[in-house]
């Protein structure tokens, strides 16, 4: 299953591990966390490709570029085969063809992807944050931005699940009326809203950039 969460805009270890450690039940098996001055962030891991080495997060070759992905890609072998000629592989998971697929594509490596997936790739060359989710959203992704009246400043949280953005105590937990209401008529949240005023879903088929 495993579950991703990061911050952009600070760098806090202890609220990440905490972040973390709340759907640690997610990916029981390994954990990893990547930090880059206002940048970090996490993933617990349910190993299911590549057992012995796809521990993340997983770099490219110089390190410049860090992804946490939770999902599959169904094709990652094809798209592989078509990196391989210039890039070189560490490891035997689908999570590394994200990472040089990014370097190849870009943004458009989206459309190569055939799968079930959520990721948060940075570029510290650009520092640059990406995330996305899959076309039919089958994995969760959450985001909430904090904004700084006095500095003009904001912070950006990202989780695969509600409760670990709710680890930092300035996400407000107020509810959205408009959100319950849907929820009473329809059984469900629609779009990019949730029961939190101050927490938005990254809906299915969507990615978001983020830089300075």
């Amino acid at each position: 299953m495993c579950g991703i969460c990061g911050m952009y805009g600070i760098e806090d270890k202890t609220l990440l591990k905490s972040m973390m450690q709340v759907m640690k039940y997610r990916g029981p098996d390994e954990e990893g966390i990547y930090t880059n001055k206002n940048f970090c962030m996490g993933m617990v891991r349910l190993s299911i490709i590549d057992l012995s080495t796809g521990k993340q997060p997983i770099y490219n070759e110089d390190e410049s570029i860090a992804i946490t992905f939770n999902g599959e890609i169904y094709n990652y072998i094809e798209i592989r085969a078509q990196l391989e000629k210039k890039h070189k592989f560490k490891t035997d998971s689908d999570t590394e063809v994200i990472v040089h697929a990014y370097e190849e594509w870009g943004l458009d490596c989206l459309k190569k992807f055939n799968g079930m997936f959520a990721f948060a790739l940075y570029d510290s060359k650009k520092d640059f944050l990406f995330i996305a989710r899959d076309r039919l959203g089958i994995k969760p992704l959450y985001y909430s931005e904090i904004k700084d009246e006095e500095t003009k400043k904001s912070q950006f949280f990202f989780a695969s699940e509600i409760k670990c953005l709710l680890q930092n105590k300035d996400i407000k937990k107020d509810l959205d009326p408009d959100a319950l209401n849907q929820y009473l008529s329809y059984r469900f949240v629609l779009g990019e809203k949730t029961i939190l005023k101050n927490v938005k879903r990254l809906e299915p088929g969507h990615y978001l950039t983020l830089n300075k």
